[in-house]
């Protein structure tokens, strides 16, 4: 732990003070116990370093790094820090700072015994500066919780913000009467630029000092009280024009004792006009009265035809709660007639577990309060529920008293109808009603908490319709639909209602089952998914078939979190598919390796196509009836590093995969034409020159254009290009194949069929394709001296290649009775071990050289 000088070794001196008594001792040793109570009884941890290893420690400091503090004396101080490098890197930094009697700070991650880490706050002094070699004093404090507890409190910050800057109503926070902080809705509300309110004083939207005095005398006492106020004020905006706010206020503790206090305010200018339009004319016809009878009654008929016609549900009651009208709206709204309401002194619209909150309101209004826009449920005739919106205002009669109270309602059940189901969207699937990734992740963390209680097991089970894209594409998208919601329903029928059953998009499925007493318990429900499955579905008039694939992972063995788990269903569902498909997989360990070297392969094939890491070896073709050579393949290698030569199996399916092998087989054709004309220019004999393509390359590159370059920039002349398709190329898109591959033949290039006999023989294709060569399979030659089947098929290919006066090459050959027994069939050409292996361009220009002689 210590970074002191290393000094010689100290020398101890035995003093004794013959003069001063055993007074002195007495206080030396009572300040060394105090010491040593200070020591051990410290909250933080303490410990003593000399020549880089533990001298002493506390209680603390043991407990914080794990172990005794026996066991720690004498122990390195590199001990304590992650790595090697980390504990050099500190001393580096203490060593200058404590040699100069100086305060070292470090604040970071230390090593506890058991290897885990700590967070740590540490202070380090040399005991004396003048000679580091007495050591050094470190104080340790465990700031790990203190951290987190920040972080958390940043994020929390983070997010408080986002729904500040991005919330439809105004926020405002005052402190002392000044604008402390506002979010843009509140400066747009107020027509103030960007960052012009914050500092000002709250006074400067109210029309003057007095009308501000009047709301702080409204406001003040209830935020005092600690209540939420809840009021509509007219204020005005920068341009000095008027509109009514909505404010909703609560005052915020505060240390110092000062006010602060939160606003959330809204503009309701056009609410407040439609409403005030009404009582303002009910107050007018009162007022009126006073004056003329004339104009009483006529305020009286354009009240009553405002009422009438209103589309809003208006009723009035007095104080004893009597109903004294109820207009055409209200009896539309809720279904009883004015007859039947108007002398009620009560409201049936109100449901009776509502009655107590609609007794609240009643008295609140009778008080002479103002009741806005709340959102209440109430009931219609038949007894359906109905979500309305309420304004409720007292009426007063000529002297001011008050006579009675106006109610307005809004039907909204449309509106809150419509929030539900966006709510309900947001967190299921459109198509099938299922919950979607959001809500998943939501019941997963769910039944994952409910594993730790409980100690059961989690399974999440990633499905995938095997042939679900070929019955999308050939019958249309609403037969797809239909199939993935029958398919849904029957998942429903598989599994318990406290499991979760969601769509992730397209034609994923995903199923939480929760309460399992081991993998095992789930494998039930994974046979009945597949049986049911595998029964035919009806839609858009088809009886359809398919079956699913099927990956699982347990929690907690296979993961601690919603992502990971998912992730290994995902790989284990893949593993279903390669399995032959309708069936189901559990992750394992090897899948997670194989997925970590596929992806460090994939990685190390971009960084290779990059850096030029590929290299280019040559095996020679032999003519059977001259033994001369005739031909090359070009056969690619990756230089991965200066040592590790990479075989083509191990890479190529991972290029194809991703595509790379569209940049690679270009390079690889571009090479192999390069080399060819260089071993001319060297002096060498014209030779066919053999490179195979990719399906990928087909499918996604521009083969026709790769070619075309590589014999411009090469000089080569076509006929010596011998291009190697599989017979998968030739069954894939076949017109748009057989169209490139026309044009290949223009340019004068040779065309041969790699693999012949594996995969979709057809002498349609041979014809349509203008073939040149056959090239037979190694497998059928291996076994050819052994084996009267593979011997049999071998020269049936030469035989019908010689009819269709295509030539053929046999790959593989490894002995001399091959060789004898292809020549003795007719095999025009042959390549493999017997003759020579695939080797460097500067090998096989010897290798020819010498074949010539």
């Amino acid at each position: 732990m210590a970074y002191e000088k290393r000094m010689s070794p100290a020398r101890l001196f035995r003093m004794r003070d013959e003069s001063s008594g055993s007074q002195p001792i007495h206080l030396m040793q009572q300040t060394s116990l105090e010491y040593q109570a200070i020591l051990e009884n410290a909250s933080i941890g303490i410990l003593f370093t000399r020549d880089q290893r533990v001298q002493h420690c506390n209680a603390r400091f043991a407990e914080i790094f794990g172990g005794s503090q026996s066991e720690l004396v004498g122990q390195p101080g590199s001990v304590f820090w992650m790595t090697e490098q980390d504990y050099a890197e500190i001393g580096r930094a203490a060593y200058p700072i404590l040699s100069s009697g100086g305060l070292f700070e470090y604040e970071g991650k230390m090593r506890r015994k058991d290897g885990s880490s700590v967070y740590c706050h540490v202070q380090a002094k040399a005991i004396n500066p003048d000679n580091t070699a007495a050591g050094t004093v470190w104080i340790i404090e465990d700031i790990g919780e203190r951290k987190r507890v920040q972080e958390e409190l940043q994020d929390l910050l983070l997010k408080q913000q986002a729904i500040l800057e991005n919330a439809s109503v105004g926020i405002m926070f005052t402190h002392n009467g000044f604008v402390v902080h506002c979010n843009p809705r509140f400066e747009e509300i107020l027509g103030w630029p960007p960052g012009r309110l914050q500092g000002q004083k709250a006074s400067v939207f109210f029309k003057s000092l007095q009308d501000y005095e009047l709301f702080g005398h409204a406001v003040g006492p209830r935020l005092s009280a600690g209540e939420l106020v809840d009021i509509e004020w007219l204020n005005i905006r920068k341009d000095g024009s008027q509109f009514w706010f909505r404010h909703r206020a609560k005052a915020l503790e505060s240390g110092d004792g000062s006010q602060s206090t939160i606003w959330i305010s809204e503009d309701v200018t056009s609410k407040k006009a439609a409403e005030e339009a009404l009582i303002k004319a009910h107050i007018e016809l009162e007022d009126r009265v006073k004056q003329r009878t004339g104009e009483l009654e006529q305020t009286s008929r354009q009240l009553e035809t405002v009422i009438l016609s209103s589309p809003l549900a208006i009723y009035t009651r007095n104080t004893d709660s009597v109903i004294t009208s109820w207009n055409p709206a209200a009896e539309l709204m809720f279904g009883w007639t004015a007859s039947e309401m108007i002398g009620k002194n009560y409201l049936p619209t109100i449901p009776e577990e509502r009655k107590a909150e609609a007794k609240e309101l009643q008295q609140r209004v009778l008080s002479g309060e103002s009741l806005v826009q709340l959102e209440l449920v109430r009931q219609r005739r038949d007894g359906s529920p109905i979500d309305i919106s309420l304004t409720v205002a007292p009426l007063r009669d000529s002297t001011g008293k008050l006579s009675g109270y106006l109610t307005i309602a809004a039907d909204i059940t449309e509106r809150k109808l419509a929030e539900q189901k966006i709510e309900f969207l947001a967190y299921h699937d459109s198509l099938t009603g299922l919950p979607n990734r959001l809500l998943l992740q939501d019941r997963m963390e769910q039944a994952m908490a409910h594993s730790d209680r409980t100690r059961s097991r989690v399974a999440l089970m990633f499905m995938d319709l095997d042939n679900f894209k070929q019955i999308n594409d050939s019958l249309g998208h609403a037969s797809g639909d239909a199939l993935l919601k029958q398919v849904a329903q029957r998942l429903r029928e598989c599994v318990r209602d406290t499991d979760t059953l969601s769509r992730q998009g397209g034609d994923e499925f995903v199923i939480v089952l929760q309460d399992l007493s081991s993998g095992a318990a789930a494998e039930p429900v994974l046979n009945k998914i597949i049986g049911r499955l595998q029964e035919p579905f009806y839609a858009e008039g088809h009886e359809l078939s398919t079956s699913v694939s099927i990956g699982v992972t347990l929690y907690p063995e296979d993961g601690k979190d919603f992502d990971t788990l998912s992730k290994k269903a995902d790989m284990a569902m893949y593993r279903a598919k390669e399995a032959g498909r309708n069936t189901y997989r559990f992750f394992d360990n090897e899948m997670n390796v194989e997925a970590i070297d596929h992806l460090r392969t994939r990685n190390g094939l971009r960084r290779a196509v990059e850096r030029d890491e590929f290299v280019l070896h040559y095996q020679p073709q032999i003519d059977l009836n001259s033994g001369a050579v005739i031909g090359v393949e070009a056969l690619i290698r990756w230089q991965r590093s200066e040592r590790e030569l990479v075989a083509p199996g191990k890479f190529i399916p991972v290029a194809e995969n991703s595509g790379l092998i569209v940049p690679i087989g270009e390079w690889v054709i571009q090479q192999a034409c390069r080399q060819a004309m260089l071993w001319q220019q060297a002096g060498l004999p014209p030779l066919t020159m053999a490179v195979n393509l990719s399906a990928v390359q087909f499918k996604h590159g521009n083969v026709e254009a790769t070619v075309t370059a590589a014999l411009q920039q090469s000089g080569l002349n076509p006929a010596l290009l011998e291009l190697e398709l599989t017979e998968s190329i030739l069954i894939q898109n076949v017109e748009q194949v057989l169209a490139t591959v026309k044009r290949l033949k223009q340019l004068g290039v040779k065309l041969a069929i790699d693999d012949f006999g594996t995969g979709y023989s057809s002498l349609s294709y041979l014809k349509r394709f203008d073939i040149d060569k056959l090239k037979i399979d190694q497998s059928f030659i291996r076994d050819l001296a052994t084996d009267p089947d593979d011997a049999a098929i071998v020269q049936a290919i030469i035989q019908m290649a010689r009819s269709l006066k295509l030539k053929t090459i046999a790959e593989g050959v490894e002995s001399t009775d091959m060789h004898a027994q292809l020549r003795n069939f007719q095999c025009d050409e042959a390549q493999g071990y017997h003759f020579a292996r695939p080797m460097s361009a500067d090998e096989f220009a010897r290798y020819l050289a010498g074949s010539l002689h």
